[in-house]
C-alpha cells in the first residue's frame, strides 16, 4: 500500500512501485518515441511540439511567458523558437510596449499544422487511456496538475 508522507517526515527507503517520480519519468520515456514517430514527418521535434501546442492555445505571447508556461529556460525557448521561425511556423517580433520582450506569433502555416497534427497525437492519448473510465481520466488530469503545481512551488 502506498505510504503517506507528512511534512518534515523523512523517507529513508521505498521501492520504485511507490515512487511517483519514477513512474512519471518512465512513462515520459515510453511516450516520447510514440510522439517522435508521429511528429517526424512534419519536421517537428518532440521538444518543439510543446511550443507549438501552447501557441495553438495562446498565440501572440511573449517568449518569457512561453518559457514560464512550459517550465523551460529562456535560452532553450529561444533556440526552439528560432527553429520554428526557420521552418516558417512562427514569427518573432519585438514587443511594441517593451522592447526587451519578444512576441511569438504563429504563421498561417504554423496554425494549419494544428488540424493536421492533433489527430495523430490524439491517437496516442487513445492508446494510453484505453481501459480508463471518463471519471478516471478526469481525476488523472487533476492529480497530474496538482503534482505539477506542487513541483513548481518547490523549484
Amino acid at each position: 500500500m502506498p505510504y503517506k508522507v507528512k511534512k518534515g517526515e523523512r523517507v529513508h527507503s521505498y521501492s520504485t512501485s511507490e515512487s511517483i517520480g519514477y513512474f512519471l519519468s518512465l512513462n515520459h520515456r515510453r511516450i516520447k518515441p510514440l510522439m517522435d514517430d508521429r511528429l517526424r514527418g512534419k519536421g517537428i521535434s518532440y521538444g518543439m511540439w510543446f511550443f507549438l501546442r501552447t501557441l495553438w492555445e495562446e498565440d501572440n505571447i511573449t517568449q518569457s511567458d512561453l518559457s514560464g508556461w512550459l517550465s523551460v529556460s529562456q535560452p532553450t525557448t529561444l533556440a526552439a523558437l528560432r527553429k520554428l521561425q526557420r521552418q516558417k511556423l512562427v514569427t518573432l517580433k519585438k514587443d511594441k510596449d517593451d522592447k526587451r520582450s519578444i512576441r511569438v506569433c504563429l504563421t498561417a502555416e504554423g496554425r494549419a499544422l494544428k488540424e493536421e497534427m492533433l489527430p495523430h497525437v490524439e491517437e496516442i492519448n487513445y492508446m494510453l487511456l484505453k481501459g480508463l473510465k471518463k471519471s478516471e481520466i478526469t481525476e488523472l488530469l487533476r492529480l497530474l496538475q496538482v503534482i505539477g503545481r506542487n513541483a513548481r512551488q518547490n523549484t
